[in-house]
């Protein structure tokens, strides 16, 4: 009430009186505030109650108005009286006081309307900077305080005016004062150097910010974090080097992470870990939360809000502030806590600890961070693996041991941090797991043409002997690939090709209805057990002896979106195109598209899509029969793959490293156990299944040459004693067709499995029933094969435009 009587009695004695200037106008106000704390003695009422904040509020209303009117830059009547009085200094002692009551949160809030309003640059002038940095140390000091969002708003202020002016960081760094000589000592000279004990140094702001960073207020406690995201941000590297030095930036940071992962419940689900949504920032319950609530639900969430925190600041911050707090998380949270907890023989807490490694993981995008859980998880090697040697990281061989571990959720949970390891953008993920092992291609075999093929002139330039070159006719199984066996004592890592080539299907296909690549299968099997190619019977209902593979002419999409295939004819137009075809490569030397083979798509997409015999296909009764549901997913996701992959450079074609002849192939620990699951899918649970494939899918959209053949070119010629998926694929749709022959009513059965799995059915798929976990990794299996096409299909479409 008072207030506002003083405002009106002013407000009328500036109507009656003369004009004046803004600079008398100015001091007049500064002499008003001087002359009440020399009246005022005893001073009990808050400051509110009294005039000082109108006089204050109104200079701060001229020095804008003076900046306004006046020229850029220069500092003006009023602002030169501000600066040669120290009344900043002034009021920095009343705020200290603290007297009247309020008066610290009266200057504080003058202090960033003063800095946020004032466009010409003060913190260069000395009476300006003295007393912001007195009212930097000033903020945090008491815990819980009145003025704690004052605080912090002045705090941030700072923050965004350093933001703008980087080297303006350099006011906030106290560097100590230099010792004085003694006077026995003669006076120094040029080349003496005063020493400098750089923990002596001060860096005010991110103390007083860490401070803040623990306040019960969680307001405050962000707007704190938002401050030291803008610090650790600036360009200016000796900030980022005092930060480092002279503050506890990087332990504090990591401390808080630890001990909110020590304050979580060990009773928790990894399925509940894996729901729950955190970011940071946002850390607000609503209705949908609570009818997901389990109990240590907050505690999960404030963890992983941290440790988003981490990995955004991480994400902006200075290359060396960035790379410091990653390893400090490393140091003192990965090693320190989580591998006990993964590494311990229990069961149930070994899942806990691995969970939580999988949540942590899918959080963090920075690449700082990302490349330290690399190194933990998989360690720094990158050579080759030999067989039989155990790899020297040992969380590494420990969690690839459990990846057929006799309890399945301990399989699942560690194929789920497989799975979150390749969804990464890292080179050194892919490097260590696959391609250190691939780079060789010692699962390739060298094979010749007939010389049916290779009659016309221009076969004379191309590289024949290649390893990836491609026979006229597919393999059959008795024509073994013409190299050099296997080493004896050489431990197998799967069948040989003779046993692995067998096709499973036992039907012949119209040739004229090869119009989708669904719809029929193109190899199939003779009489007397011989694997023979649908070109081959194409080639013997001819006549001929040996056809060329059919090349494709065009791809083209209908009017309902869905991806055709149109096939050429067999004979003496697939002659024709066959040496069109090859004297294109021979004259644009394109015997690679992008980075993968020069390949009939439509045969690799018909490969994957009819490997499973007819008997045993569920998927015509339902509408999505086709791959097609799988190109958009397919096509999204390896969108997504080769931006993340394209800035490592990798070879547009296939690597080989050429070994010692002797030198076994061995496809490494991580593909070995990846590629015995996949073949053992008929004996395992649904859910193993489904995590098994989703790995195996995630690795073959990687778009490394090397990977992409290994994984999906069911026509290259595998060496003896070697693997790669095709050949699991076949072996698994072998077994499958005996089983279709054992099991009673199979195709009912199949359906029924099949409906259950989609919904359709309220009854479970029991564990213990062998048949039905045994027809439910047939759908799945079926739905893989689908899922590679698509796959196949993309990538090839994608190098394709690129060309």
């Amino acid at each position: 009430m008072f207030t506002r009587f003083t405002s009106m009695l002013h407000h009328a004695v500036e109507a009656l009186a003369p004009n004046v200037s803004l600079q008398q106008e100015f001091m007049s106000h500064w002499k008003s505030v001087n002359q009440y704390f020399v009246d005022v003695i005893d001073h009990k009422m808050s400051v509110d109650q009294t005039p000082v904040p109108g006089h204050l509020k109104r200079m701060i209303q001229m020095l804008v108005r003076e900046e306004a009117g006046g020229e850029a830059g220069v500092p003006g009547p009023c602002m030169e009286y501000l600066l040669k009085e120290r009344i900043l200094e002034t009021l920095y002692t009343l705020a200290r006081t603290d007297c009247p009551p309020g008066m610290k949160q009266l200057v504080l809030q003058l202090f960033i309307k003063l800095l946020s309003h004032v466009r010409q640059p003060l913190l260069p002038h000395i009476h300006v900077h003295r007393p912001v940095q007195r009212l930097v140390k000033m903020c945090g000091e008491v815990k819980a305080s009145p003025a704690e969002t004052d605080e912090i708003q002045f705090l941030l202020t700072l923050c965004s005016v350093v933001k703008q002016d980087p080297y303006l960081v350099n006011f906030f760094i106290e560097m100590p004062k230099p010792k004085t000589p003694d006077s026995s000592k003669s006076e120094m000279t040029n080349n003496d150097v005063i020493e400098i004990c750089p923990r002596q140094s001060r860096f005010i702001i991110v103390d007083s910010l860490l401070s803040l960073m623990h306040s019960e207020d969680a307001r405050v406690s962000v707007k704190a974090c938002e401050g030291l995201m803008l610090i650790s941000s600036l360009p200016e590297e000796n900030a980022a080097r005092h930060l480092l030095a002279n503050t506890n930036f990087t332990s504090k940071l990591t401390s808080q992470l630890c001990s909110l992962y020590t304050a979580l419940p060990k009773a928790l689900y990894p399925a509940d870990i894996e729901a729950v949504d955190a970011k940071w920032g946002l850390d607000i319950a609503s209705s949908v939360d609570d009818r997901h609530s389990f109990p240590g639900k907050r505690s999960v969430i404030s963890f992983l809000s941290w440790l988003d925190f981490c990995d955004q600041l991480i994400g902006v911050a200075h290359e060396l502030v960035a790379k410091a707090l990653a390893l400090s998380i490393h140091e003192r949270f990965l090693i320190a806590l989580l591998e006990p907890a993964i590494l311990q023989t229990s069961e149930v807490d070994a899942i806990m600890a691995t969970a939580h490694l999988s949540r942590c993981l899918r959080l963090v995008s920075s690449p700082e961070l990302i490349t330290e859980f690399a190194f933990f998880i998989l360690g720094h090697e990158s050579e080759p693996e030999v067989f039989g040697v155990p790899s020297s990281h040992r969380l590494r061989q420990r969690l690839l041991e459990r990846c057929d571990h006799i309890s399945e959720e301990v399989c699942v949970a560690t194929w789920k941090l497989f799975e979150m390891l390749l969804n990464k953008p890292n080179d050194h993920i892919v490097r260590n797991l696959v391609l250190r092992n691939l780079v060789s291609r010692g699962y390739t075999s060298s094979v010749s043409l007939p010389a049916s093929a290779i009659s016309s002139p221009t076969r004379e330039h191309r590289p024949l002997s290649s390893p990836c070159s491609l026979p006229s006719t597919p393999l059959t199984a008795d024509e073994p690939c013409k190299s050099e066996a296997a080493p004896s004592g050489f431990p197998l890592s799967g069948e040989t090709e003779s046993q692995s080539r067998v096709k499973p299907a036992s039907f012949s296909p119209d040739p004229d209805d090869l119009v989708t690549p669904k719809d029929k299968v193109t190899d199939v099997s003779s009489a007397d057990g011989e694997f023979v190619s649908s070109d081959a019977l194409r080639s013997r209902s001819s006549g001929s002896g040996t056809s060329p593979p059919v090349f494709p002419e065009q791809l083209k999409r209908t009017e309902s979106n869905k991806v055709e295939l149109s096939y050429s004819n067999g004979g003496g137009e697939g002659d024709r195109v066959l040496e069109k075809s090859l004297k294109q490569e021979d004259e644009k030397d394109a015997r690679f598209i992008g980075r993968y083979e020069l390949l009939d798509i439509r045969q690799v997409v018909s490969i994957f899509l009819n490997i499973l015999p007819k008997d045993a296909i569920s998927s015509h009764h339902s509408a999505d029969s086709g791959y097609d549901s799988y190109l958009r997913d397919a096509q999204h996701q390896f969108a997504v793959m080769s931006a993340w992959h394209r800035k490592f450079n990798w070879p547009q074609k296939p690597v080989s490293k050429q070994n010692s002849p002797d030198w076994p192939f061995y496809e490494g620990l991580f593909l070995q156990k990846l590629l015995d699951k996949l073949s053992t899918m008929l004996q395992q649970s649904y859910e193993v299944n489904l995590q098994v494939t989703c790995v195996a899918s995630r690795l073959a959209l990687v778009p490394h040459a090397n990977i992409h053949e290994f994984l999906l070119n069911p026509q290259l010629p595998i060496r003896q004693g070697c693997r790669n998926l095709p050949t699991v694929l076949q072996k698994l749709a072998s077994d499958i067709q005996a089983r279709v022959r054992i099991i009673p009513d199979f195709q009912n059965k199949l359906l029924g499995v099949r409906h259950k799995l989609m919904g359709y059915s309220n009854n479970s798929i029991r564990r213990s029933d062998d048949s039905s976990s045994l027809l439910a990794g047939v759908i799945v299996f079926e739905e893989f094969c689908k899922e590679l096409a698509a796959i196949a299909f993309v990538k090839h479409h994608a190098e394709t435009l690129q060309r």
